[in-house]
């Protein structure tokens, strides 16, 4: 009985091993995958031609608008770019409207977006920018 049980016990020993080195060639494997530059390269330059193919849609979206949908501030207008001379006779400058409000960088917005759970898709649908623009940020501060 107690030769029966040290047979298991070896086979059971030989095949966990077997399996540990399966596991440790796989591990290694997949090491050097994560660590090839060149791999690193071609991912880049598929993001780029996408990023660049986006940005060639979005200048013929732009060039077919007409010159009567672009907007002017209307607020600004150029006798109020001119400074008055003051009472000591120089110029003072134009006031400056201060604003109170501090917008986030979309890159921010993204990460803020992609922590609180949303896709890629949806976050690219949410704020008006490419699908591999909000995938390519998210991966590089993930």
């Amino acid at each position: 009985m107690v030769s029966f049980l040290l047979i298991i016990s070896f086979l059971l020993h030989i095949v966990s091993l077997f399996a540990i080195f399966k596991l440790l060639q796989k591990n290694q494997g997949n090491g050097q995958e994560q660590n090839d530059p060149r791999e690193w390269m071609e991912l880049f330059d598929t993001y780029l031609k996408e990023i660049k193919e986006e940005n060639a849609r979005l200048e013929r979206k732009i060039s077919g608008r007409s010159k009567e949908e672009i907007t002017v501030n209307p607020s600004f207008s150029s006798s109020s770019a001119k400074t008055e001379p003051d009472q000591t006779g120089g110029y003072s400058p134009p006031p400056i409207e201060e604003k109170d409000e501090v917008e986030a960088s979309l890159q921010s917005r993204i990460l803020q977006l992609h922590h609180k759970g949303y896709s890629e898709t949806d976050i690219a649908r949410f704020l008006n920018c490419g699908k591999t623009e909000a995938a390519l940020v998210i991966k590089l501060h993930a």
